[in-house]
This record gives structure tokens, sequence and C-alpha cells, in this order.
């Protein structure tokens, strides 16, 4: 009887450790969505704080509770490197939103303290520069343009001043993404949606308008191409779009790096984004590819982040 009491100790001992198991990649090499316990796991350096899973920088900001995973307090390390700040000192955690004294009370932090989704009453008390116009809430500069109204909650006028300085440049224009526009030049963005005649962020024209460019002949990714770093098209030289011929396996049949986003492809070396889904076998903005396509390397044996990457400045 006391054997077989042992025989079943075992048995269960074994499968509690089975079901408990993580499974380990090498430190950094951990792909977005993939299990990990620090931030030193993931190859975006970010273990989401609420889900243990390896996510984008900006994006584990407003979906998982910042990064940090496994320590007492979550961290925005993996944004800050991304917008080129310094990580925050040692031994100070970025505040959590706890609801205090609703929108308009501001988060009673140090300026440029507040962390994402905490209240605000200005873009001055948020790490990001930015506080959401509709919400009173920080928000991450990009995000913020589509999803809450623009930064500059307590001003009369929204503003897209923390996206501008993510992008390292004063884009040329004043209109406002989501204003009418005739021209690229018209916009803040640098974008007016080639299909809509309505500004538009770089990256969302390139997945819903048909690209930049209104009133040209073609459109265009030079707003996307200046946000990743890219010299812009020649002159004259359009960039193609998605006619679907062929199918995604057939590949888009352009020169290397000229595929559109939408377009279809065989290798990342076909898009101008240098990401083909890995799902799709469609150029994908190298951001969104990691979180809808299952990453880019369509063709290739497993998905990669390099394109990423490069976004981010890392090898």
């Amino acid at each position: 009887m006391l054997a077989k009491f042992s025989v079943l100790l075992a048995l269960l001992t074994v499968n509690f450790a089975a079901a408990t198991y993580v499974p380990r990649q090498a430190p950094g090499t951990q792909f977005i969505t993939g299990p990990c316990q620090s931030d030193a796991d993931c190859a975006s350096g970010c273990c989401g704080f609420n889900t243990g899973k390896c996510a984008g920088a900006i994006v584990a900001l407003e979906r998982d509770g910042g990064c940090g995973f496994g320590d007492a307090q979550p961290n925005d390390n993996a944004a800050r490197k991304l917008r080129g700040e310094a990580p925050a000192a040692p031994g100070t955690p970025p505040p959590a939103n706890n609801g205090a004294g609703g929108a308009a009370a501001g988060s009673g932090k140090p300026p440029g303290t507040q962390f994402i989704t905490g209240p605000c009453a200005n873009d001055g008390e948020c790490a990001s520069g930015c506080c959401g116009f509709n919400t009173g809430k920080c928000a991450g500069a990009i995000v913020a343009l589509e999803r809450d109204g623009g930064c500059g909650f307590g001003d009369a006028q929204p503003n897209d001043n923390a996206a501008r300085k993510l992008r390292g440049r004063q884009a040329p224009g004043t209109q406002f993404i989501t204003g009418p526009c005739q021209s690229d030049a018209d916009c803040a963005s640098g974008c007016c949606g080639f299909n809509t005649g309505k500004c538009a962020g770089a990256i969302v024209a390139l997945e819903r308008d048909g690209g930049c460019g209104f009133g040209d002949a073609q459109p265009n990714d030079n707003a996307a191409r200046v946000l990743r770093g890219q010299a812009p098209a020649a002159p004259g030289t359009p960039p193609p779009a998605n006619n679907g011929a062929g199918g995604a396996a057939a590949g888009s049949g352009k020169l290397p790096g000229t595929q559109f986003i939408t377009g279809p492809c065989a290798n990342d070396g076909e898009c101008a984004s240098g990401c083909c889904g890995f799902n799709t076998g469609k150029c994908a903005g190298a951001i969104v590819a990691l979180e809808r396509d299952g990453g880019c390397g369509f063709g290739d044996a497993q998905p990669n982040d390099n394109a990423a990457r490069k976004l981010r400045g890392q090898a």
C-alpha cells in the first residue's frame, strides 16, 4: 500500500512540474508573444508585466501594464530606448495609474514622470510627452494621434509634438491628422492619404488609405521611409501597388526593396518595409507584422523581427 502511494505521489509531482514549466530561450532571443520570466529573455527587451509574455515596447505600455514581469514594479525601459531616452534610474519605478483625482486633477507626479495610462493635466507631466487630448491620460506619441485625438489635454487645440520629437524632425505643414489636405506638404505628419484626401499617420496610411500622396498620380510611402530612417524613393519612382497578381507565394515581381505594404512578397528582401508577413506573404509594417502576421520572414523556416530591430536601432 505504501509503495502504491509513493508511486502515485511521484506521478503527481512530475505532472505538476510539467504543468508549471515555462520553456526558456537563450537570453534576448524570445519572440513577441513567447513566454518570459524577465525583460532580458525577450528580443524586444520587454516582458509584459501583467502577462509574462514578450511584447513590443509601446504595445506593452498600453496593454500589459508595462514591461518588467517578475519585478516589483513595471518599467518602460524598452520604450525609453526606442524613443532615444535614458533608462529610468535604478530603483525608481515608473508611477502606475491609480486613477486618483480623475483626469483633470493631473498626476501629482514630478514633471515628465507619469506613466502611460496614468492621469495627467498636461503633456509636461507625462514621460511620453503626451497627455491624450480627449482622455487626460498619458499616452504613446503615435497611439494618441489615432485614438485620443492627439496630445495636449488642457489646451485649446490638440498637438502632435511628441510624435514630431519621436520622428526627430519638424514635419512640413500644420494640418492635423484627419484634417482635409490637398498634398503631403499640407500635413504635419507629411502624409495626405492617397484615397481619402485627409492627413494620416505615416504607417496607418499604408494600411488604410492606399499610402500617401493625395493629388499625385501614384501613392508614396515617403513619410514612412523618413520615420524608418530610410531615404525617400527617387522622384518619379512610385511605390508599386498591390494588384494581387500571382498570389502571395509568387512574390512581388518587383525590384528588391520596392514592394509596397499589402503587396505580395516571397521574402523580406522584396519589401520596402523589409518585412514580408510570415503568415500572409504580404509586405507589412515592421511593428504591425509582429502583432498581426506572426512576424516577418515569409518563406523562411522561422519568423523574425529583423525589421523591427532595425527600426528600434538594435543590431
